[in-house]
């Protein structure tokens, strides 16, 4: 953009200039056209203050519209009450955002009005039901608990060699209940209850081959497992209202997107027959201005040369510029890449001003938006929604250029103990300190460490083997370990420990994202079994 002059040249004062010079000439013709010329200085008003007006509103209302559906989402995804009712807070703050908007086409019409009460009632409802769902794993995770406590106390079983195969039997009860956390489908964990139910009968026919002193004890065991599972509140049981839950919810999330989406739409249609008809009174009036230009040729050849330039000026000043700003406003940007939007220092130039500082503060926050939404606020390093994205585009590439890959899933040993002791400003602290040191024990820039979720990290090796892997891993752990972070809680050190769980993609094999991660997590949960603090690869 070239330097503008710092006098301020008003478009309508030239015009109306023009008009009472034509009229000293010749006063017919002088009245001709200041009508007619009165009709472009209209055009260039309600340029200024409805076009303009509409396609800002209509612009604000896109924003709000993208941040409700961003809040939306957090909605669904929310993993706490606080974080839920956050985002519930912020979406009733949006609606009446854009309710408040003066725009009458918009959203003062009876019908938007309705849309926005629809789309209000449909976030209470989604509200509730992920308040539900936060309520059913709050009460899974003490379920899990009590799994926990269950594999320890047959962990510490002190039997005889008689009972080894139904201690074995019991464990893998263990497992496959644990298992169903891992299940997504209402289906399948129909099909794992009959699974399980057989499992738990054979279980307990297993208790017959038992000595009289042990049976007791492994009896307890065994109803005590029974109760976890099938009790009236007991893991199937939430889980199977957990799914449905989900489901419900993602239901709702998705009418309420779509209910947003065409909100939207409607706002910008509108904007868009506004400017359109603007447009076309534009067209209208510079026709009518032609043609009475054949009425000027019997009249004075001074007065013919003065209608020509006024109309080749006002032509060339406002109306292509309009036309090109218009367009520019359509397309949303390159407002600072014609010369001809600020040839003078007018009202359309202060109009192209403005929507420059507009362009450039959208751009900005849709950068920050899209930065934000890929990293996790705690640790500042890559969140779980850039993790999956990344996975899915490592896998594919592994398999096109036929290189290994490796993931490392890693857990901060006991960290639960860890906040309990120490409190959860001092977990926040660890879990930053963890996240920095991984991100820079990972130097290749190809390599990603993100947070998992809670207390679990994971990184991807493009064009790692499993020996490789197996060393880095052993690597990291070893500079956490360095890291000297007091944990008087922990059974397994004094010092803040990881385990560690590693999958790899060999060249040549062809086998999902999914089972890949599945791999790594087996991995981790032998490296917990094998007492924790250790690397483990299948």
């Amino acid at each position: 953009m070239s330097l503008l002059s710092t006098r301020y040249y008003s478009s309508a004062r030239l015009l109306l200039a023009s008009l009472l010079l034509i009229l000293l000439l010749f006063i017919l013709l002088s009245l001709l056209f200041y009508h007619r010329l009165q009709q472009a200085q209209q055009i260039v008003t309600n340029v200024a203050e409805q076009a303009v007006p509409a396609v800002l509103e209509a612009s604000q209302v896109h924003d709000k519209v993208k941040e409700l559906n961003l809040q939306s989402e957090l909605l669904r995804n929310a993993i706490s009450q606080a974080a839920r009712a956050r985002a519930s807070q912020q979406i009733s703050q949006i609606i009446v955002q854009i309710s408040s908007l003066d725009h009458q086409q918009y959203v003062q019409h009876q019908y938007q009005q309705q849309r926005l009460q629809l789309i209000a009632d449909e976030a209470r409802s989604l509200d509730r039901l992920i308040a539900e769902r936060l309520v059913l794993q709050q009460r899974s995770r003490q379920w899990l608990d009590k799994l926990s406590q269950l594999q320890q106390q047959s962990q510490q079983w002190t039997g005889s060699s008689a009972s080894q195969p139904w201690l074995l039997h019991y464990s893998g009860l263990l497992r496959d209940i644990t298992a169903l956390y891992s299940i997504d489908r209402l289906y399948n964990l129909r099909q794992s209850r009959t699974e399980l139910n057989n499992l738990l009968t054979i279980n307990k026919q297993m208790l017959s081959q038992l000595s009289t002193a042990e049976r007791p004890a492994a009896m307890a065991l065994s109803q005590q497992l029974t109760d976890t599972l099938l009790a009236e509140q007991g893991i199937l049981a939430l889980r199977e209202a957990e799914l449905s839950n989900i489901a419900k919810a993602t239901g709702k999330a998705n009418f309420l997107r779509s209910l947003v989406t065409d909100y939207a739409s409607e706002t910008e249609l509108n904007a868009y027959q506004s400017a359109a008809s603007l447009m076309q009174l534009s067209q209208q009036s510079s026709h009518a201005l032609a043609r009475q230009n054949q009425f000027s040729v019997a009249l004075a050849l001074a007065a013919m040369l003065l209608l020509l330039a006024i109309m080749f000026n006002t032509q060339k000043r406002v109306i292509k510029r309009l036309k090109l700003l218009n367009e520019k406003v359509l397309a949303g940007s390159g407002f600072d890449e014609d010369e001809r939007l600020f040839a003078s220092n007018d009202e359309i130039a202060e109009i192209a001003r403005s929507f420059t500082q507009y362009s450039k503060t959208v751009t900005a926050q849709q950068t920050a938006l899209e930065r934000q939404s890929l990293t996790d606020g705690l640790t500042s390093i890559a969140n779980r929604r850039h993790f999956d994205s990344q996975l899915r585009s490592a896998v594919a590439m592994a398999k096109r250029i036929k290189q290994p890959l490796a993931i490392i899933l890693l857990d901060v040993d006991h960290f639960k103990a860890y906040n309990d002791s120490y409190g959860h400003l001092a977990g926040d602290d660890t879990l930053k300190a963890i996240a920095n040191t991984l991100a820079n024990t990972l130097q290749r820039q190809i390599d990603l460490v993100a947070r998992y979720g809670g207390e679990e990290f994971v990184c991807i090796l493009p064009n790692t083997n499993p020996q490789q892997a197996l060393i880095m891993a052993e690597q990291l752990r070893l500079e956490v370990l360095a890291l000297m972070l007091p944990h008087q809680a922990s059974p397994t050190a004094g010092f803040i420990t990881i385990s560690l769980g590693i999958a790899c993609l060999q060249m040549g094999q062809d086998i999902s994202e999914k089972i890949l991660l599945n791999q790594a997590d087996k991995a981790l949960y032998q490296a917990k079994s094998q007492g924790r603090n250790c690397s483990v690869m299948l």
